[in-house]
C-alpha cells in the first residue's frame, strides 16, 4: 500500500510542478487528482491506528471502566 502511495504521489508531484511552471490547467487538474488518491491512500493506511477518544482516567461516567479494543 506504501508503494502504490508513492507510485501515484511522485509523478503527481512532478506533473504539479510542470502544469504550475508552464501553466497548463490540465496537466494541474490532473495532479490534483493524483495527490487527493494519494492522500486518500494515506488515510486508508491509518485507519487501523485510529481510536476511539476516552475520559482521560479510563472511567466513564457511571463509574464503569471503558473497553475501547473494540472486541465484544
Amino acid at each position: 500500500m506504501k508503494k502504490l502511495q508513492f507510485l501515484i504521489a511522485l509523478p503527481s508531484i512532478l506533473l504539479l510542478s510542470v502544469a504550475l511552471f508552464f501553466h497548463f490547467d490540465f496537466l494541474f487538474y490532473l495532479s490534483l487528482v493524483g495527490v487527493f488518491l494519494a492522500m486518500m491512500i494515506k488515510q486508508f493506511r491509518r485507519r487501523g491506528q485510529m481510536y476511539e477518544m476516552r475520559h482521560p482516567d479510563g472511567v466513564g461516567e457511571d463509574n464503569t471502566e471503558i473497553d475501547i479494543s473494540g472486541e465484544d
